[in-house]
C-alpha cells in the first residue's frame, strides 16, 4: 500500500522555487508599456509637425528638380507619369565627375560651364574610367577611344595630367584633350563633317649645350646646385658613373667633376636634361671618364676613352645613395633573433623609399612576401647570377614575374617588412645557386664601341675631351658655352 505525502512536505516543495509574483508588479509594467504606445502614436501619428505623413509631404514639396546639362544651361526633367507631390518624376542621368589632385573623385566642373571640363587623371585611372566618370555614355566614351586609337599610347595616362572635355551646343562631346607634358598634348577634335579626329600636338623646343665643372666641399649634390643647375642633373651625373663610383661613400672634399650637357627648352623655359655628352670626376676613388656615342642609329652608351664600355655585369651599388651598414659575414650575431645566423648579402641603410634597382639585365623570377624578407623580388641574370633584394616597403608599379629588366630598372623601395630593426635593403647574390659575396664579384664588362664605328667615336671623344679640359672647377664657364640646336 503506497503511503500518502505529507501536505506540509508538497508545501515546502512549491516554497523551493521562490516566491509567486507579484500581481501589483504586473500592473505596473503594462501601464508602462501602454504609455510608450501612447507616446510613439502622439509622434508619429497624431503630431501634424512630427508625424510620418507630415514628414512625407514636406519632404515631396521640398524635393529640387532633377537637372541635366542642355545647350542654355540646367533644365528640369519632366516625364510621363508624375510622381505624387511635386509632379516630377526622378530619373537616372549622368553625373559630371571631376577627380582631384589625390585620385578622389568629385561631382561638378567647379568652373560654371556645365559643357565645361577641366580635371585631373586619377590614381590607376584608365582612359575608359575618365570618360565615364565624367558622364559620357559607352557609346560616346567608343567614339571618343576609337578617335584617338593610334594617335594616344593608352599606357602614357599617368596620374596627375591635365584633361578637358567640351560638349558642344548640340549636347555632344566636341573635344577631348589630355596634356602629356609640358610640349606635348592628345586631343581628339569634332571637324566640319561632325567626326571626332584626333591630333598629336608636340611643340618645338630646342637643345642647348651647357658645360660647367666644380668642386665637392659637402656633397655633390651641393656642389652641382653651386653651378646653378637644377639639382635633377645629380640624378642623371650618379647614373652615367654608377659602375665606377658608388656617390655615398666614395665621395670626398676636393674630389672634382667637369660636365657637358644637353638641355632642353620651350621658348625661355627650362624643361629638362637630355644627354650627358661628356663627363669626368676625379677624385680618391680614381679618375673616371666617359663619353655618349651612339652608333648605326641605335641607343647611345657611355665608353671610355679607348671605347670600352663603361657598362659592366654589375653596378657598384643597388642604390644611387646608401650606406653599407653590414657586409656579407657567414657567422653574424642577428639583431632580432639574436643568435648567430649567417648574413649572405651586404645591407644598405638608406630612408624608405629610397627607390632601388636592378644591379644587371635580367628576369623577374619572384616578386611578393617571402617570410623573414619581407617583400622581395629576386632577378635572375644572363651570367649564371641571381640578385635579390629584401624588406621593400613596396614593389615598383607595373611589373610582374617573368618581365625582363635592364639594369637600373627600379624593382622597388626601401623598407623594413620582415624581420627588420629600421629600413633598410638588403642585397643577396647567388652564383650557380650558392650565396656569395657580392663585394667580391668580378665584373665583365659590356661591349666595346664596334670595330666599324672606332675611328669615328675616337675622333668625336677626342673633341669632347678638349672641352672638358676647357672647363674650371670653380664653376666658371668658358667661351662659346651654349650651342643651340633645334628639337621636336
Amino acid at each position: 500500500m503506497v503511503a500518502k505525502r505529507s501536505p506540509i512536505r508538497k508545501k515546502k516543495a512549491f516554497q523551493t522555487l521562490g516566491p509567486a509574483p507579484s500581481k501589483k508588479g504586473g500592473v505596473w509594467v503594462a501601464a508602462i508599456l501602454g504609455a510608450l504606445v501612447l507616446i510613439n502614436l502622439y509622434v508619429f501619428v497624431w503630431n501634424k509637425n512630427t508625424s510620418v505623413a507630415s514628414i512625407k509631404e514636406k519632404a515631396d514639396n521640398a524635393t529640387p528638380a532633377l537637372t541635366v546639362p542642355s545647350a542654355g544651361g540646367l533644365e528640369p526633367v519632366q516625364t510621363g507619369n508624375p510622381m505624387p507631390g511635386n509632379g516630377k518624376q526622378l530619373v537616372a542621368v549622368p553625373s559630371v565627375g571631376l577627380v582631384s589632385e589625390n585620385g578622389s573623385a568629385q561631382v561638378g566642373n567647379g568652373n560654371g560651364n556645365p559643357n565645361l571640363i577641366d580635371a585631373k587623371v586619377g590614381k590607376g585611372d584608365s582612359l575608359g574610367r575618365i570618360l565615364k566618370r565624367s558622364g559620357l555614355g559607352p557609346a560616346e566614351a567608343d567614339e571618343v577611344i576609337r578617335a584617338l586609337s593610334g594617335v594616344l599610347d593608352f599606357k602614357s595616362i599617368r596620374a596627375g595630367q591635365a584633361y578637358r572635355i567640351e560638349r558642344g551646343t548640340d549636347g555632344r562631346v566636341r573635344l577631348f584633350e589630355l596634356v602629356i607634358s609640358k610640349v606635348h598634348k592628345v586631343r581628339a577634335e569634332r571637324d566640319d563633317k561632325g567626326t571626332l579626329v584626333a591630333k598629336d600636338d608636340q611643340q618645338q623646343t630646342r637643345i642647348e649645350l651647357k658645360e660647367f665643372g666644380g668642386r665637392i666641399d659637402s656633397s655633390l649634390y651641393a656642389a652641382i646646385k653651386s653651378t646653378g643647375e637644377d639639382p635633377s642633373l645629380v640624378a642623371f651625373f650618379v647614373d652615367v658613373f654608377a659602375y665606377d663610383i658608388d656617390f655615398y661613400n666614395d665621395t670626398h672634399e676636393g674630389d672634382e667633376f667637369r660636365v657637358v650637357v644637353e638641355k632642353e627648352f620651350k621658348d625661355q623655359e627650362f624643361l629638362r636634361y637630355r644627354r650627358i655628352l661628356a663627363a669626368q670626376y676625379s677624385g680618391r676613388a680614381g679618375n673616371f671618364t666617359v663619353y655618349h656615342f651612339s652608333s648605326d642609329g641605335k641607343a647611345g652608351r657611355y665608353y671610355d676613352e679607348s671605347g670600352e664600355s663603361v657598362e659592366k655585369s654589375f653596378l657598384k651599388t643597388p642604390l644611387k645613395f646608401a650606406r653599407m651598414s653590414s657586409g656579407f659575414d657567414r657567422k653574424r650575431f642577428h639583431p632580432v633573433l639574436h643568435t648567430v645566423k649567417a648574413h649572405l648579402g651586404v645591407d644598405y641603410a638608406a630612408p624608405t623609399g629610397t627607390p632601388v634597382w636592378s644591379a644587371s639585365p635580367g628576369v623577374i623570377t619572384q616578386r611578393g612576401v617571402a617570410g623573414g624578407a619581407g617583400n622581395m623580388v629576386t632577378v635572375k641574370h644572363d651570367n649564371g647570377l641571381e640578385t635579390l633584394y629584401m624588406h621593400l616597403s613596396k614593389f615598383a608599379s607595373g611589373q610582374k614575374v617573368g618581365d625582363r629588366i635592364d639594369a637600373k630598372t627600379v624593382v622597388g623601395f626601401v623598407g623594413a617588412t620582415g624581420l627588420a630593426t629600421g629600413p633598410h635593403l638588403h642585397f643577396g647574390v647567388k652564383k650557380h645557386g650558392e650565396f656569395v659575396d657580392p663585394s667580391r664579384l668580378e665584373p665583365t664588362r659590356g661591349p666595346a664601341v664596334p670595330s666599324a664605328y672606332k675611328a669615328e667615336y675616337l675622333a668625336a671623344a677626342a673633341k669632347l675631351k678638349s672641352r672638358l679640359a676647357a672647363l674650371s672647377t670653380d664653376g666658371a664657364a668658358p667661351a662659346g658655352n651654349g650651342v643651340t640646336a633645334s628639337s621636336n
